[in-house]
């Protein structure tokens, strides 16, 4: 807490996770995080704070901090029960939907000071599935919980009463008039006061950024492992993997297509620097991760009823979507893979 709050404190990410930190030293980070200006992340899971102590931190910090991490909530087994079948389907459209509301060109959800519209995106997705694993929902209520968890997204501070209205009448528009801008607000406000802490959660999307930066990427392999873990976020079965792996999948699978024209950058050692950032087990998390990552790509490429396919064929995502998926390459494969023993398809790495 020292260090945090020294006025030549230049740290822009820390991880104090898992240190059992509890109320004492949340107080302390909250008084030091008070006059911190430069930090942007900080990792809090895995500690013993009380709800008292999460408000202190959050209501002093000027970064963003994040509470809780690791899989969400068990919602239902679409193996299992029909109706959860059907929520999965249902979520995956919905899912869709909100990234081209997300994507529009009048989209006014990138607020001055609000997060990049990708972390805004997956933002709302970990939102909605955190609420779906807290309550049912009825299908009428699905879209109405989209938007305000939109809301809730982009923000719901003090001071910001104009903004909030304006996103809150243009996403009652989106519904086309079935909810208001006051239902919007009231349902963000319910979100706001029933998630708690768990809003603060860090998201595929968090990682990926930081797993990147470690191995090295271009604006292609970006566009690629962003398209990857965007379909992963609609296909429920990826619910039950931590965002590390998601992440950590997506940056791995991001740099086995040179032969189809996504450039990447040479890093060295950049599978030991990506599993000593990711804290994933290879066998158990990160193998059986990119396996069913993979598969996913075969079986979602093409589709051309899925908008994320449409917005990933654009040239400003430099038409990844469009890239044809590598032969099936199951869970073994990137144990050795990883291990190197065994080199991807279409690059020797």
């Amino acid at each position: 807490a020292v260090v945090i709050g020294s006025p030549s404190c230049a740290l822009r990410r820390l991880s104090l996770r898992d240190n059992s930190i509890g109320d004492q030293g949340a107080r302390a980070l909250a008084t030091a995080l008070q006059t911190n200006v430069m930090l942007e992340e900080l990792d809090l899971w895995g500690n013993r704070l009380t709800q008292a102590g999460r408000q202190a931190i959050l209501a002093a910090a000027k970064c963003e901090v994040f509470m809780e991490a690791g899989p969400l909530p068990p919602q239902m087994d679409p193996a299992l029960d029909v109706a959860a079948d059907v929520h999965s389907r249902m979520r995956a459209i919905l899912f869709d939907w909100l990234s081209q509301v997300h994507t529009g060109t009048n989209s006014p959800l990138a607020l001055d000071g609000a997060p990049d519209p990708q972390d805004l995106l997956f933002r709302t997705f970990t939102h909605l599935d955190v609420y779906f694993a807290h309550r049912p929902v009825q299908r009428l209520e699905l879209q109405l919980l989209a938007v305000a968890c939109s809301l809730t997204a982009a923000g719901m501070d003090e001071g910001r009463e104009t903004e909030i209205s304006e996103l809150a009448d243009w996403l009652a528009m989106v519904t086309d008039g079935d909810f208001t801008s006051e239902q919007v607000k009231e349902k963000a406000s319910e979100i706001r006061q029933e998630l708690g802490s768990q809003l603060h959660r860090p998201t595929a999307y968090t990682f990926l950024r930081r797993y990147l930066r470690k191995t090295g990427w271009t604006e292609q392999s970006f566009s690629f492992a962003n398209y990857l873990i965007e379909l992963a976020a609609m296909d429920a079965p990826f619910l039950k993997f931590r965002p590390q792996a998601v992440a950590a999948a997506a940056a791995a699978l991001s740099r086995q297509y040179v032969s189809q024209g996504i450039s990447i950058r040479h890093m060295t050692n950049w599978k030991a620097k990506l599993l000593r950032s990711a804290h994933v087990d290879l066998e158990s998390e990160l193998a059986p991760c990119a396996a069913a990552m993979a598969r996913m790509h075969s079986v979602q490429h093409g589709r051309g009823n899925v908008f994320v396919n449409r917005k990933y064929e654009a040239e400003a995502m430099h038409q990844v979507a469009k890239v044809l998926p590598n032969s099936a390459m199951d869970v073994a494969f990137f144990v050795d893979y990883f291990r190197g023993s065994t080199a991807p398809q279409g690059h020797r790495a």
